[in-house]
């Protein structure tokens, strides 16, 4: 063989390698962009930070800012069959932390690998010159909230995987004021219930009565509903605000009973307890409860008195919502607005009945 057939040899095996179809799991992964951060060195800066200052505006601003600033949700540990509590800082003291830390600047960029995303984000202390990058995986499976629409799942899974990322390189580049501040978020609430430890455990219980039996939170906490304290209270608002995020479900949170149905666990719920829930997950929460004769109508107290049983089902606010609904777009925008697959995360059997009562609204448009 010639050394010119010997080159063009090479050049049809690598044409035939360069045409061949990938088959298998490699031929859905996307070519990974490779990231690239700009150096950045210590800067000259108009105004000096004063990390004293910093940590006085980090006091004051815990005050307001309570569960906002802090999270907690239970994790199955299998190898001891027990249950372990996570919590830490939220990305809202992460945002609020970066700029009350000033002269600093934070940079997330994300890769695509098919089932997951790898996000990097990077802290630069710009007066000093540290920079911190850190990576984080995100599972596009992972998104509990976003309803039946699955782009919208996506999109949400996507925006917690961002803010992940970011909330754990800002905290990781500025542990001890996160420590600080995270520390200080959850003294100032202890702090605000204890002033009105009996108000506040009246509307928890009230307000998590919405989705379970307070028999359940009452085995988790480990004391009777009476006898909770500021901090049992304290924890037991993060819980839920845990679950409202999407961190985790009320089952998990709080399981149920012995004898206990396994798949629900839930109780009846009312439509006006629902909304009274939604304005306590939704972020003025803890910080603007209203005052305990407001929302009783007369003075409350610590009692054993369990809270009035809820009369109406979530069923029949489900029938009746969806009877109003004038087309099937409606019918589907009911669904969407009551959050009803985040409702029912990990209760097939509940979510089942109740999209037998939307197909049954939904089939009597298909005769019109």
């Amino acid at each position: 063989m010639t050394v010119e057939e010997n080159r063009e040899g090479r050049r049809s095996a690598l044409d035939e390698f360069a045409a061949a179809q990938i088959t298998g799991p490699t031929s859905f992964l996307p070519a990974a962009q490779t990231q690239s951060f700009e150096v950045v060195s210590a800067q000259a800066v108009a105004v000096h930070r004063d990390e004293g200052l910093v940590l006085t505006r980090l006091r004051t601003l815990a005050q307001a800012a309570g569960t906002d600033w802090y999270y907690r949700f239970p994790v199955k540990n299998r190898k001891e069959n027990r249950t372990d509590w996570i919590e830490g800082p939220s990305i809202k003291l992460a945002n609020d932390l970066s700029r009350l830390y000033g002269n600093c600047a934070v940079d997330c960029r994300a890769q695509d690998f098919g089932d997951f995303w790898l996000f990097h984000a990077r802290f630069v202390d710009l007066e000093t010159g540290f920079s911190l990058i850190r990576p984080f995986q995100q599972r596009k499976s992972g998104g509990k909230i976003g309803g039946s629409d699955d782009e919208r799942r996506l999109d949400i899974a996507f925006q917690i995987g961002a803010s992940k990322a970011i909330r754990n390189v800002v905290v990781n580049a500025l542990q001890t004021f996160s420590d600080f501040a995270f520390e200080e978020a959850k003294g100032a609430l202890i702090d605000r219930i204890g002033k009105d430890l009996d108000g506040y455990r009246q509307r928890t219980i009230e307000r998590v009565a919405a989705h379970v039996d307070i028999e359940r939170v009452e085995r988790v906490i480990g004391r009777p509903r009476q006898d909770w304290l500021a901090t049992d209270v304290a924890k037991i608002i993060a819980m839920a605000k845990a679950v409202t995020d999407g961190m985790a479900t009320w089952n998990e949170t709080f399981p149920p009973l012995q004898g206990a149905d396994n798949e629900t666990g839930e109780v009846e719920t009312s439509a006006a307890v629902s909304k009274t829930l939604e304005t306590f997950a939704a972020g003025s929460g803890t910080d603007q409860i209203a005052d305990p004769q407001e929302d009783a109508g007369a003075e409350t107290s610590a009692s054993g008195t369990p809270p009035p049983t809820l009369a109406e089902d979530i069923y029949d606010t489900i029938t009746r919502r969806m009877a109003a609904a004038p087309s099937s777009e409606a019918v589907h925008a009911v669904w969407e607005q009551m959050e009803l697959d985040a409702y029912f995360d990990g209760d097939k059997k509940g979510r089942d009945k109740a999209w037998k009562i939307a197909s049954k609204r939904l089939e009597q448009f298909k005769g019109k």
